[in-house]
């Protein structure tokens, strides 16, 4: 009977665990769903985080944008990009293609060499922060 008990408890003890790897399994599923990677973001996962935030603000001053968008993004040789006013739907997508490739036929220059694909995201999030803009017309 001793047997019986312990061959139960040890299909009990199997199924258990058959049970928890299934929830792991089908949770890392949903987590690796969740990490794309960030090049192919259609909208910016660090907007509204402090840390990317201040990591955004960093890169806009070491690779110069204030040179042509201003202190505060508010615009001089290139546009502002602190309000709402865009030649193209200003999408998070568009924002960061604009950083990374660059705009042909205007100074602005692309940057996917010199800073990766979350530096640019993290620039992107730094903008953001700065709009002034109406609320209304928040499309990201």
């Amino acid at each position: 009977m001793f047997v019986n008990e312990l061959e139960c408890v040890w299909k009990f003890l199997c199924r258990g665990l058959g049970i928890i790897l299934a929830i792991c399994v089908m949770q890392s599923a949903v987590f690796a769903a969740d990490e794309i990677a960030p090049e192919d973001w259609e909208k910016n996962k660090l907007n509204g985080d402090a840390t990317a935030i201040a990591a955004g603000k960093a890169h806009w001053k070491n690779i110069g944008c204030y040179a042509c968008h201003g202190r505060k993004a508010e615009g001089g040789v290139g546009p502002s990009l602190s309000d709402d006013i865009w030649i193209y739907k200003p999408t998070d997508k568009m924002v960061y293609n604009a950083i990374s490739r660059g705009r042909s036929g205007t100074n602005m220059v692309g940057w996917s060499k010199d800073l990766t694909p979350r530096q640019i995201w993290e620039l992107v999030a730094f903008i953001r922060s700065l709009y002034i803009g109406d609320p209304e017309k928040i499309i990201w």
